[in-house]
């Protein structure tokens, strides 16, 4: 499947490009030079000693990809965890990534958008908008980039505003009625400032139904802009102001049912309570009393000021974000509930619905300053603070049938059970509200240099000291007391906190093997700092901080330039231990399953990554990436409470991690003498291999491996102010679920992406200058 997928993209890129095979190679340009800000200074791809993927706006806009969910098809060793809202999202790069509904941790690959971190996943799901690249660092870059970076960074990167009139307009509709209109303009405000305002808006009516009231589910509906300002007050001082602004209200992410088990109860209530809803692995419908809903607003403002002295350069960052969350979700997963008299092998017949909302507030201030290039010594030093408040509600109701007049009827192994009804039974009505909040304090100095022993051999260095403080208060109420209530522990109080000091750093060297092709090593350290397990349903074992996460990472690369620069290929193998990994394992409350963050042991990943960009002839080009990742669980260590499958998970793979990921994309540009248009052909295809979903290796919880293809062709004004795409995504109506989550032994829910299924559209776009 993975040679066939490869092969088969190759087959028809070369296909599009046969007009073009009879042109000598000497009639291809080198292909540009594409420059990074990896190393918080621009530079060379091809110069930078790590391993990292760049996927520009121009190419993710041409695919239809617009976001991080989909950007996956784009960058192998990026995976996605999609759950019920944005809030419980998050990246996985190289298999490892922190997955947690707590408010005191933070994830494990830092999201950074124009120098500015965003602290929690879920803040960067929103819509790309105007984006000049993306680049994904992989293996840890704490050094650099933080304590949340121990995984991975991904760098967005939007366009500048520049001193030409810029700007276009592009709308786009699709089957499912989807549709987007974007645009942006950008010039001069005088002859020092230049800006630019960029806005989008979306909507989808989603690909799934509630069969329960007939609303459409996952779907969405986003708007949102940025505007830039760029002001160069002297030839030395370039200072930047951002500010952006969304608003999504997604009517999902709903839970389908995927696979309901075999049992007494749900052969007697629970499947016969779904119809005319069919579990199964293509299910996409619901059947819920409450539809799911989540709101949320994401805002902020920045400063960047980049001040040249003499040869060195001063940069300050300073940043707002505000995130605020509401979400709503129907935790019974039927309509039906609760249908019996709860008592017995009924117990868990009950009606469980959830509402959360979040504030979330974050400053930062980045001050760095950068060395000369060309000397012996170059470097990169800074200091860096970080502050976080988060506050919570939460309020979870489970409702009960305590008694009915109505006549006991068999149901099957359960036996003689009570039916329940409005009009003749007495119903319980009980709740757990939850108000906690959080705050975390983050001061750090770090540097990293670069020593020129010679024009080809160079050794790097670099050391980051990071202290991190935690305080949390925590209250839960329950209405019943102390009485048995499923999915909701007992009335709970506490504060607290933790803090800690922690290093990360780097050591390697690089060796320009011949002036086209680089080699590198790298040891580097990795660090996360502690966490705290706060969350609504937190007890007093997790009143302790989670101890702070460290890797060991090897990394071996080689760069080069072939074929007179029309070949860049890029490899590299890595090996990387964690030790306190931190990670969820599944816990249970009476009839409900919750999730509770742990240190998890020790676990390893390795592998081999290699990108590639081929442009054999004028107007075709072919790039792509695989990655082969062996992400495992080398000893897992079992919470202090609760459940653990630590015997039966070791030497097991990480959940959200495919051994084989590949991504191939062909382009060609197909000029038409005599006509008003040319043509842009694009072909992609994406292949990876079986993810697993559950750290405690559920068998069910796995989607198996799979390929799709995507293809467009554009017809483009000679003058490029317009352009008409006509996009088909997903050719070989692919099934696959980007999530899995066991209810415990009963049923498996999951949810399915938009890209889950064949579709069509068509994007019309218009350059203004």
């Amino acid at each position: 499947m993975l040679v066939g997928t490869a092969l088969s993209t190759l087959v028809l890129a070369g296909v599009l490009a046969t007009p073009a095979l009879a042109q000598t190679n000497e009639d291809a340009p080198a292909i540009a030079e594409v420059i990074v800000t990896a190393q918080k200074r621009s530079e060379s791809l091809q110069k930078v000693p790590i391993s990292i993927s760049v996927v520009t706006g121009d190419a993710m806009e041409r695919a239809n990809v617009n976001s991080a969910e989909q950007l996956i098809q784009m960058a192998p060793s990026l995976s996605f965890r999609k759950g019920n809202s944005n809030k419980d999202s998050a990246l996985t790069v190289r298999g490892v990534g922190t997955i947690s509904f707590a408010s005191g941790v933070e994830p494990s690959v830092s999201t950074v958008v124009d120098g500015v971190v965003y602290a929690r996943s879920g803040q960067a799901t929103a819509d790309f908008l105007d984006l000049e690249r993306v680049e994904i660092l992989r293996g840890p870059q704490g050094t650099l980039f933080g304590k949340n970076a121990s995984a991975g960074v991904i760098s967005l990167i939007t366009r500048a505003p520049k001193q030409e009139m810029g700007g276009y307009v592009d709308a786009s509709y699709y089957e499912g009625n989807e549709y987007r209109v974007r645009g942006a303009i950008s010039g001069p405000l005088s002859e020092t400032v230049a800006g630019s305002l960029a806005a989008f808006f979306s909507h989808y009516d989603g690909n799934g139904k509630n069969v329960f009231n007939g609303d459409d589910i996952n779907g969405y509906e986003h708007n949102g802009l940025r505007g830039r300002l760029r002001w160069e007050p002297t030839e030395d001082v370039t200072i930047d102001f951002i500010a952006d602004y969304s608003h999504n209200v997604d009517n999902g992410y709903a839970d389908s049912i995927g696979t309901v088990f075999p049992s007494a109860f749900n052969d007697a209530v629970f499947s016969p309570s779904l119809k005319p809803l069919k579990p199964g692995a293509g299910n996409k419908d619901i059947d819920n009393d409450q539809s799911p809903l989540t709101k949320d607003i994401n805002s902020g403002f920045s400063t960047q000021v980049n001040w040249s002295i003499g040869d060195y350069t001063v940069t300050s960052i300073t940043a707002y974000r505000n995130w605020k969350n509401q979400q709503t979700r129907d935790g019974d997963f039927r309509s039906d509930s609760p249908s019996y008299v709860a008592t017995g092998a009924l117990a868990g017949d009950i009606r469980s619905h959830d509402y959360g909302r979040l504030n979330f507030d974050q400053f930062t201030q980045e001050l760095r300053l950068a060395s000369p290039t060309g000397q012996f010594l170059e470097y990169v030093a800074g200091l860096y603070y970080y502050h976080t408040w988060e506050s919570n509600y939460f309020n979870r109701t489970v409702d009960k049938c305590l008694s009915s007049t109505l006549a006991p009827v068999t149901l099957g192994a359960l036996g003689a059970a009570i039916p329940c009804s409005k009009s003749a039974s007495v119903y319980e009505s009980n709740a757990g509200i939850g108000e906690f909040a959080t705050t975390l304090t983050n001061y750090a100095a770090f540097g990293q240099g670069t020593l020129n022993f010679s024009p080809a051999l160079r050794g790097i260095f670099g050391a980051r000291w990071t202290q991190d403080e935690i305080d949390f208060v925590h209250r839960r109420l329950r209405t019943s007391g102390a009485a048995a209530l499923s999915g909701v522990n007992p009335t709970f109080a506490a504060t607290g906190g933790t803090k800690a000091d922690g290093w990360s750093g780097k050591v390697g060297v690089q060796y320009d093997v011949v002036p086209t092709m680089m080699a590198y090593g790298s040891y580097t350290r990795g660090y996360k700092g502690p966490a705290m397990n706060v969350f609504f349903n937190m007890q007093a074992n997790d009143n302790f901080g989670i101890a702070p996460e460290t890797s060991d990472a090897y990394e071996v690369g080689l760069k080069s330039r072939l074929l007179d620069g029309r070949l860049i290929l890029n490899v590299s193998a890595f090996d990387t231990t964690y030790d306190n990994f931190q990670a969820n394992n599944q816990d249970m409350i009476g009839t409900t399953v919750i999730t509770r963050l742990t240190n998890a042991g020790t676990v390893k990943t390795q592998g081999f990554e290699a990108d590639f960009t081929l442009e054999p002839v004028r107007n075709l080009r072919i790039n792509g990436g695989y990655a082969y990742i062996d992400a495992k669980i080398d000893k897992f260590k079992c919470p202090a409470t609760g459940t653990c499958a630590a015997l039966a998970i070791n030497g097991k793979p990480l959940p959200y991690s495919s051994k084989h990921k590949l991504s191939v994309n062909g382009s060609y540009f197909m000029p038409l003498e005599g006509q008003a248009f040319d043509l842009d052909f694009n072909v992609g295809a994406q292949y990876q291999s079986k993810m697993g979903f559950d750290i405690n290796q559920n068998p069910n919880a796995v989607q198996k491996g799979y390929a799709t293809a995507d293809a467009s062709v554009a017809f483009v004004g000679k003058n490029n102010r317009v352009r008409l795409a006509l996009i088909a995504k997903n050719l070989t109506d692919e099934n696959f679920v980007i999530n899995r989550i066991p209810n415990g032994a009963s049923f498996l829910r999951q949810i399915t992406p938009r890209d889950g299924e064949r579709y069509f559209g068509a994007t019309l776009r218009y350059n203004l200058f």
